[in-house]
């Protein structure tokens, strides 16, 4: 994937939608929790003010993120181009459900 936006010199952040039909649910949340630990880096997720550790499934569920919410990734750190792609592929492959 393309380098994406920098908020912050060595942040890189790209908006992605919820496109599953039920959410930013439970499950989904433990698997993108899961997902975000594999990296060293600093992994966040935004919806409106509302900033969350991505590395937190609880935290994340705080998003209320509905079908449809847009979010913003955010990584930074050592391996942040490689979390971000990975998180934002998690989205596009609809939080890893059919």
């Amino acid at each position: 994937m393309p380098r994406q936006a920098q908020t912050n010199p060595g942040d890189l952040s790209a908006p992605v939608t919820v496109g599953n039909t039920r959410g930013l649910h439970l499950r989904c949340a433990g698997e993108l929790a899961k997902l975000a630990t594999a990296f060293s880096s600093r992994i966040s997720i935004r919806k409106g003010k509302h900033q969350v550790d991505a590395k937190s499934m609880l935290e994340i569920v705080t998003l209320s993120a509905s079908p449809g919410s847009k979010l913003t990734v955010s990584a930074c750190g050592p391996d942040a181009q490689r979390a971000l792609d990975a998180v934002v592929s998690f989205f596009v492959n609809n939080l890893g459900e059919q």
